[in-house]
């Protein structure tokens, strides 16, 4: 299995204009990582997912994703934004961290399994905390990976 995050696809960004913005610029980094054939379709996706419900999960944290057929492996976009992002959150508080999960349509186990997995790594406090506190993309990424190292053994991998 490939690795679930990549170097390019943990960003640090000071500000998004509205949360479609942030959307777009996630989905083109994984359209950018080869995981999408038609970037467009999936951003459609992840929108309209968004539509029936946020996935801004509370507690300055959303998770949208989506499962389309344009997706050629399994591949989550990280990106910490420095400043308030508004997301229609359950919590109705800004988020700060974003994880865009894109999902092949034949992945529905594993999709189900790394939702459950990254909501309950991101419930604890100290786990938000410590990605809140990244110094750096690079620093960003080495603590992505000790997340990664949890949700690897729930798929199996």
């Amino acid at each position: 299995m490939n690795k679930l995050f990549m170097p390019e696809l943990v960003k640090i960004v000071e500000k998004f204009e509205n949360k479609n913005a942030c959307l777009q610029y996630m989905a083109n980094l994984l359209s950018e990582s080869g995981c999408l054939s038609f970037p467009d379709r999936f951003l459609a996706a992840v929108k309209g997912r968004e539509e029936i419900m946020s996935t801004g999960i509370g507690k300055g944290i959303a998770i949208p994703h989506a499962r389309d057929l344009t997706v050629s492996c399994l591949r989550i976009a990280v990106c910490l934004v420095k400043q308030d992002l508004a997301f229609s959150s359950l919590d109705n508080l800004p988020v700060h961290l974003v994880f865009m999960i894109a999902v092949p349509q034949s992945s529905n186990q594993d999709y189900m399994k790394i939702l459950r997995s990254l909501s309950e790594f991101l419930r604890r406090e100290e786990n938000r905390e410590t990605l809140l506190q990244a110094k750096d993309e690079r620093d960003l990424y080495e603590k992505i990976q000790l997340l990664e190292e949890e949700l690897l053994p729930q798929l199996g991998v």
